[in-house]
């Protein structure tokens, strides 16, 4: 597999991701993600009538950024869920390569037909393109124009750029560190139909493979959709999981602020109590706190069916209500 199909392959499972996921991500700082500030002026108040649908949104603005962070694989990338790790080729070494070793030599642009109808087009520019190797400033722009590939239609702009890059893409084991910049990329499925604009920056670490780190962070990124949209600011995810046990344990947690068009206000999240779960279950393990207007949510895993949800309403540290439900309903429209 060449750096082309690797960066294309990447595209197509953040794009999986804007939809949705199944899961939350460990943060920058881990625990440290526990101590992001709440939401101040116009932030919800979170209640018994209002927690449920305030702790989903937030829940599953949530699972965007973990489905971000899981698509790296035991080869580097390509996933889904949280645990559901598919494996790809992962000999980078052939392959569409310049004929010379001129510094930042262009990318020729191909143009690929989808699988059912409209194309793909690559361009972009890489300091060595000689050797299986990234560098930093290499970038690699792809554009969809109405690409069918029977389950959505793709259309719009993804640019990535390299920052950071050790280890070796012909043995699938690497630190890479790059910006995906998402521009009018548009998702149509026949449930929904999402635009997503911002940038994130994505960490893959597989150097002691079958050990697997994954990392999405970002500042703002906006997502509209068909009956809601969505502002994710100052997040950060991480996916650790070992492959090489089955079943396959994972660690996740996530913080970030949302705006969305379903809620009244911003919200802040957070996973202070990290996720511990394995395989695509849900986790069984951990806490996730809403935070809003001098008022929060907590979510605790019960085990991975249920979870409990403990409401403070006037940020006292006292819970006045809880709640219990389960995963399935927190994933759910």
């Amino acid at each position: 597999m060449n750096r082309s199909q690797l960066l294309t392959l990447s595209a197509l499972s953040l794009l999986a991701a804007c939809s949705g996921g199944n899961g939350f991500n460990e943060g920058n700082n881990g625990n440290n993600g526990g101590n992001v500030p709440g939401p101040g002026a116009g932030s919800v108040p979170i209640t018994g009538a209002n927690a449920i649908l305030v702790t989903k949104v937030s829940y599953q603005a949530a699972l965007s950024g973990g489905a971000l962070a899981g698509f790296s694989t035991s080869t580097g990338l390509l996933g889904s869920e949280p645990g559901g790790l598919s494996k790809i080729d992962g000999s980078l070494a052939t392959g569409n390569k310049a004929s010379n070793s001129a510094a930042n030599a262009p990318i020729p642009e191909t143009i690929a037909d989808c699988p059912l109808a409209g194309t793909m087009t690559l361009t972009g520019e890489i300091a060595d393109p000689l050797t299986p190797t990234l560098t930093p400033g290499d970038f690699f722009d792809i554009f969809y124009e109405m690409c069918d590939d029977g389950f959505s239609v793709i259309d719009g702009g993804l640019f990535y750029e390299v920052s950071a890059f050790i280890g070796d893409l012909a043995a699938g084991t690497y630190g890479l560190t790059m910006t995906a910049t998402f521009t009018g990329f548009q998702v149509a499925t026949l449930e929904d139909e999402l635009v997503s604009n911002g940038d994130v920056t994505v960490r893959l670490d597989t150097l002691q493979f079958p050990y697997i780190e994954t990392e999405v962070s970002g500042n703002s990124l906006t997502v509209d959709g068909t009956t809601s949209a969505v502002e994710m600011t100052n997040f950060a995810t991480t996916h650790a999981q070992d492959t090489g046990l089955d079943p396959s344990p994972y660690t996740q947690s996530s913080f970030g602020t949302i705006d969305s068009t379903l809620l009244p206000g911003i919200v802040s999240y957070a996973t202070p109590v990290d996720f511990e779960g394995s395989d695509t279950d849900y986790p069984s393990v951990g806490e996730f706190l809403v935070t809003g207007s001098n008022s929060s949510a907590r979510l605790t895993a019960i085990d991975n069916v249920n979870v409990r949800i403990d409401i403070d309403t006037d940020g006292n540290g006292t819970v006045d209500e809880t709640i219990n439900t389960t995963w399935a309903e927190l994933q759910g429209s």
